[in-house]
């Protein structure tokens, strides 16, 4: 920095150093009432449980499980579906759209775990997406499980834990909120999941 403006800076803030430190503190509130906005977000969320096991893993302990809603709709095919046609199973639910890339690294080990063990239940839910594109990805990655369609996010909406995309829910058998992955899930997390949940009596 030249004399010239050295001295343009130390004659234009020289002053206004306290201003500066007050407008810095602000800023530091402002962010401090996001953060406590954010906070009280996931208070929300825990009131089901949600006990943290990894940055993207929750599971709930039994004493604290809520039952959660029965979504229902269409599904690719134009046909009824709804979370209560898979009482008594260990359910899965992976909401998902064909234009998340994400959700396209995920799917091909949620069809490897689906093929695995047939006493568990894998369900799609569809966010915002055209029903030929989520054909086509269900075809092009092979996907065995139903999806309920949800074309303009009203099930998400109704759905207790907001849910962004992928996320991934684990219904115990009693149809209860057991777990969730927020973003993709790996194959290894979500098969100890559903080893602990299989254990339970």
């Amino acid at each position: 920095m030249d004399s010239v403006t050295a001295r343009g800076t130390r004659a234009g803030w020289g002053r206004s150093v306290p201003a500066l430190v007050a407008l810095a503190l602000a800023a530091i509130v402002a962010l401090a009432g996001c953060s406590g906005r954010g906070d009280s977000v996931d208070q929300s969320a825990n009131g089901f449980g949600f006990v943290q096991q990894s940055a993207t893993q929750d599971f709930v302990p039994v004493a604290k499980r809520r039952t959660a809603p029965d979504i229902s709709g269409q599904n690719l095919a134009g046909d009824k579906l709804a979370l209560s046609q898979f009482a008594g199973k260990i359910t899965v639910v992976n909401f998902w759209a064909s234009w998340c890339s994400p959700c396209r690294a995920e799917t091909p080990g949620l069809v490897t775990l689906a093929g695995q063990d047939h006493n568990i239940a894998f369900v799609g839910v569809n966010e915002k997406d055209s029903v030929s594109s989520a054909k086509a990805f269900t075809r092009d990655y092979k996907v065995t499980y139903p999806s309920i369609v949800d074309k303009i996010g009203t099930l998400a909406a109704r759905w207790p834990v907001p849910p962004g995309l992928p996320s991934t829910f684990v219904l115990d058998k009693q149809g209860r909120l057991a777990a969730r992955f927020t973003g993709g899930v790996l194959p290894a997390d979500l098969s100890g999941v559903l080893t602990k949940l299989e254990a339970e009596t």
